[in-house]
């Protein structure tokens, strides 16, 4: 199943006054990636991939995803934000160069354009058949066919026990709180990071919404589609924000012994305790608490690297924020007019039902065609921008120009293909016409990979004031 996070930031909260929050709070990356042959077919030597670039980049870290047709890629954490972008970026284009030398390419988009086939990578443990057992072979075959990129931020210092790798329960603490507000936040603006990041207009050949990964992934009655977690929301839909840290961990139980009791119903032999470590391993939800001691969005479709690391460093921005000032996020009707403005301590955001039923679809169907989702996006970059440091404004130009143009790449890749009159009638596109589409779209993936490091290396070399 897509996306487990190899980042651990263990050293960073060890010894500090628990009355303060954390001074060097880390970020870490991860990025999913298609992989597509020379004429723009979906690859499925993904698996050989991954070998050939250990081989010859041990250092990197590449692993395997679910799918053949994938390879996924993390960088360490760091407490600046250029340098997980930066190590992120040579990463892929080490990844792109060991691809050339074997006649392949990335194509970094939310789902592949055309028809794909659902090609499993080896499995010796078997989770595998038993998660088909669960979803259905049909359901399950869903998690080969889309990628997306993940961020990571520490939790508050002292929140976390890492031996029981769990929450711990704190009596009263504004610690407990700044967990609360930050897990709060990310849900409050999963609509607006899944519409900056979309980049998923059709899946099998057909246009199927402006984020069909969201779609196809989370599914449920709330989008309108039956999706790989249709029937399994509580591990997989965006969650209902939490009034208290026990409210939180409640549901973490809850989650986890509800997927105790569907696993042993699927295979009554399974050594569950081994499959998962930690009762925090068993969330694929858009926004989670990690095992490894973070709080993981991982909601958004794979994209540019100069959009996925803008996005970065807004979402870093306004965790810090909340987290080094303890900011209260206040779920109330204010918010649906008055999102994200901040005043004595006090941000107000929109009730989760309104994000939950009304801008998530909006954001998946519509994107930047919503007027209400429109606003909504402004006001949360207005709040982003105005404490992100100067020095990262290079790298929110692109997003920046998204938002005055109210075009996602989504859109872009739409434009493009009805430029070329690939769309017929009944909005599909033939495979030939997919394929031109990854290749086009896999170029100019590359070339903004070339800006994205110029414009990162600058960011560092400004800031070491070098």
């Amino acid at each position: 199943m897509p996306g487990c996070c190899k980042m651990d930031i263990t050293n960073t909260t060890e010894k500090q006054d628990e009355k303060k929050p954390l001074k060097r709070s880390m970020t870490g990356l991860e990025t999913e990636l298609h992989v597509i042959d020379e004429k723009g077919m979906l690859s499925y030597e993904g698996f050989d991939l991954i070998k050939k670039i250990k081989i010859k980049y041990p250092e990197i870290d590449v692993v395997k995803e679910c799918g053949l047709n994938m390879i996924e890629t993390g960088c360490y954490p760091h407490m600046n934000a250029y340098n997980p972008s930066i190590e992120m970026v040579y990463t892929i284009e080490k990844i792109i160069k060991v691809a050339k030398e074997n006649k392949l390419l990335v194509y970094p988009f939310g789902t592949y354009p055309g028809k794909t086939e659902s090609r499993f990578t080896p499995d010796p443990n078997g989770n595998y058949k038993i998660q088909e057992k669960i979803f259905g072979v049909d359901k399950f075959s869903l998690a080969t066919k889309a990628v997306g990129f993940h961020h990571h931020y520490a939790l508050p210092k002292g929140v976390f026990d890492y031996e029981k790798k769990n929450l711990r329960l704190l009596i009263d603490s504004k610690l407990k709180r700044s967990l609360l507000n930050s897990y709060n936040f990310e849900i409050a603006i999963d609509p607006i990071l899944t519409l900056l990041t979309q980049s998923s207009p059709f899946f099998e050949g057909k246009l199927l919404a402006k984020d069909s990964r969201m779609l196809i992934y989370r599914g449920g009655k709330k989008l309108g589609y039956s999706g790989l977690y249709s029937n399994f929301q509580q591990v997989g839909a965006l969650p209902p924000y939490k009034q208290t840290e026990t409210d939180l961990i409640r549901s973490i139980k809850r989650r986890g012994q509800r997927w105790k009791k569907v696993v042993k119903n699927a295979d009554k032999n399974v050594k569950f305790s081994q499959m998962y470590v930690s009762e925090l391993d068993i969330s694929w939800n858009p926004v989670k608490i990690n095992k490894h001691g973070t709080l993981e969005q991982r909601g958004m479709d794979m994209n540019y690297m100069s959009i996925v690391l803008g996005v970065s460093v807004l979402l870093k921005s306004c965790l810090k924020k909340i987290q080094r000032d303890f900011v209260e996020v206040i779920p109330s009707d204010i918010g649906i007019k008055d999102s994200f403005k901040l005043h004595n301590g006090i941000m107000y955001i929109p009730p989760h039902i309104f994000v939950r039923e009304k801008l998530q679809k909006k954001s998946a169907y519509k994107g930047f065609d919503d007027d209400a989702l429109y606003s909504y996006t402004k006001k949360f970059y207005k709040f982003a921008k105005s404490i992100t440091p100067d020095i990262y404004n290079p790298l929110l130009k692109n997003i920046e120009n998204m938002i005055r143009r109210r075009k996602s790449v989504s859109d872009n890749i739409i434009s493009f293909a009805k430029r070329k009159k690939m769309i017929n009638n009944s909005d599909g596109i033939s495979q030939k016409d997919a394929q031109i589409i990854a290749l086009h779209f896999s170029k100019k993936f590359e070339n903004d990979l070339k800006k994205t490091r110029i414009i990162v290396e600058k960011i560092k070399t400004k800031h070491m004031g070098l």
